[in-house]
């Protein structure tokens, strides 16, 4: 059978069509995370402005307010002076011989204060550059190149992008929770300078009092700098809090940055993935045109091929299209999220590859199954419309299809339809199920079989109703059996007239009931002489047209059969039975004896 090969391609589907489609589908989701965490970030910092500065009750209050930029560079230059004195006068104190502890105390206290000088000079440089974020100028040092450093660098721009959105709400939550910290140390603070002037009150020895005086002296200066750094955290979270009073002009410039930069980007790769799939379709018409519609020598097995490999290019030249547009323009992030789509589209090949090799197989023909083929389904006999995504199976004999998945089909195996039947029935038609009932079928499906069965709808599945082997009586045809005695006192005629009258007589019956011409064949012999009767077998045979009268057929031979005997007068004897009696064991061998004799047997005639 010959079909148009264009109408065949357009019922063909294919799996790297939803390659493609993935690798596309896997883009659009990463994009979307991305906008999600933008849009948690913006909400965050908005969240953020609301939120109270002092989330905590303190019950300390701090003396130094916020300053002008101006003065508290002043007063950290001078902290910075007198920390570095510091840090002189302990080290001339390390050159005098003294005791170990008191040396390892010194330079513990030499550590910390040479710490808080870098943090004051880093504070200074933060307020005295307006509050830059240091960190872009800093230069990365050369590092050894390696899988892992390869798998950071991939993953960098993703997780960069993820940390400039949410900077500032992390920012400020963090110098919110330095503060309370702060104003905690400052809580402690307190209660230790509290306590350091209770006992300078008190009388004590002279190294007593000294080491209370060093220890208060201390713990002022650490008070200073607590307050010190409670005004700088201040200071920017007041900065902060102020860029982000104006959240409708930093999120319209995101925006507008956006639609600028990586959405301009995302814009034209759409474009040239759709002009690339445009081209590719006109050449692919333009083929149609030039060899399939002068040319008709393309097979059904090359044309999937070609569409094949047409999917295939299409699909493999917009991704080189859209890598391209990201690499011009300079999007590292966009070019990160498109490998990483690739990379989880190879792996997912990487397991259904054999898949998409035994689906290939199928469709170029030289698979297990092919169209216009006859499989089993199920225990259904079906024919393979096309072989397609999901492939169509019918049954000429019953309604609707089956669809089944291409990659389903390589389980079975067709064959070239042959000369057997694809069904035993047809809507209308006169049954005999296994177990003898008598039906007509109703309707039948892939799925369900309906059939009349006294007045009752009876519902059968399709592959039990196969599994009966049933009789279709309208299609086949039927014969029906039956038998007739006589009396025996009519032995005379029972080879020639009987014979004959009573084959007129059924023939007559079934032409009454407009059933002659349905009769095939008849047949009336004598039989048997039986027990009590000359017995007659009779056999109709009758076309399938006669199927609805299986049952009437057998009531009109016997109807015809006694109408017969009471038109000519013939006995119909009952059937015999023959009692004995306890006769002594004498009589019965006189009997036998007589028996053996050759004394012929008297017939024994019914009381």
């Amino acid at each position: 059978m010959t079909r148009p090969v264009r109408g065949n391609f357009r019922c063909c589907g294919f799996r790297l069509t939803f390659m493609a489609e993935n690798i596309f589908s896997a883009s659009v989701t990463l994009l979307r995370i991305l906008a999600l965490c933008a849009l948690l970030g913006a909400t965050t910092a908005a969240v953020a402005d609301e939120q109270p500065a002092d989330s905590k009750a303190s019950k300390v209050e701090t003396a130094i307010k916020l300053e002008n930029p101006v003065d508290s560079l002043t007063i950290l230059q001078q902290s910075i002076a007198k920390k570095r004195d510091s840090v002189r006068e302990l080290n001339e104190q390390l050159k005098q011989k003294m005791d170990p502890s008191e040396r390892l105390e010194i330079e513990q206290k030499i550590g910390r204060m040479t710490n808080e000088v870098l943090s004051l000079q880093r504070s200074f440089e933060h307020i005295a550059l307006g509050g830059i974020n240091q960190s872009v100028l800093a230069d990365q040092p050369e590092q050894e190149i390696n899988w892992k450093d390869e798998l950071d660098q991939i993953s960098r721009p993703i997780i960069s992008t993820l940390k400039e959105i949410t900077a500032k709400p992390r920012q400020m939550d963090a110098l919110r929770r330095d503060i309370e910290r702060h104003k905690e140390q400052l809580e402690e603070i307190e209660k230790a300078l509290e306590a350091l002037r209770f006992f300078r009150e008190q009388p004590t020895s002279t190294q007593v009092a000294e080491r209370i005086n060093r220890l208060l002296s201390d713990w002022e200066i650490r008070r200073e700098d607590t307050l010190r750094a409670l005004d700088i955290e201040r200071f920017k979270l007041n900065s902060l809090s102020t860029e982000t009073a104006g959240w409708q002009t930093t999120a319209w410039e995101a925006v507008t940055k956006f639609f600028l930069g990586r959405g301009l980007t995302l814009f034209l790769a759409v474009v040239v993935g759709i002009v690339v799939w445009l081209v590719l379709k006109g050449l692919l018409e333009l083929y149609w045109r030039t060899l399939y519609r002068l040319k008709h020598d393309i097979g059904t097995a090359r044309a999937p091929l070609i569409l094949y490999s047409y999917r295939l290019l299409t699909a493999v030249f917009i991704v080189l299209a859209v890598l391209i547009v990201f690499y011009v323009r300079g999007d590292v992030l966009l070019i990160t999220l498109a490998m990483v789509a690739l990379a989880g589209v190879a792996l997912s090949l990487r397991q259904t590859l054999p898949r998409y090799a035994a689906e290939l197989r199928l469709l170029l023909g030289i698979g297990p199954v092919r169209e216009d083929e006859r499989l089993v389904y199920d225990g259904v006999p079906l024919v393979v419309n096309s072989l397609s995504v999901y492939s169509v199976l019918r049954n000429p004999l019953l309604e609707g299809v089956l669809r089944l998945p291409l990659h389903t089909m390589s389980d079975f195996t067709s064959r070239h339809v042959g000369e057997e039947p694809w069904f035993p029935c047809r809507p209308g038609d006169y049954i005999l199920l296994a177990d003898g009932s008598f039906g007509k079928v109703l309707h039948q499906s892939i799925e369900l079989v309906e059939v009349l069965v006294r007045d009752a709808r009876v519902q059968i599945r399709t592959k039990d109703f196969l599994s009966q082997n049933i009789r279709n009586l309208s299609q086949e045809g039927f014969g029906i059996a039956g038998t007739f005695g006589i009396d025996y006192q009519h032995q005379a005629i029972c080879l020639d007239k009987v014979p004959s009258l009573l084959r007129e007589a059924i023939t007559s019956r079934f032409e009454q009931a407009g059933l002659k011409e349905d009769i095939q064949d008849l047949m009336v012999e004598f039989k048997e002489a039986g027990a009590s009767s000359l017995d007659y077998q009779i056999y109709v045979i009758l076309h399938g047209r006669a199927a609805k009268a299986y049952f009437k057929a057998q009531r009109m031979i016997q109807q015809a059969c006694v109408d017969t005997c009471n038109r000519e007068g013939w006995v119909i004897p009952f059937t015999q039975i023959t009692v004995h009696s306890a006769n002594t064991v004498e009589e019965a061998d006189n009997d036998v004896t007589q028996a053996a004799g050759g004394t012929a047997p008297v017939a024994a005639k019914p009381p």
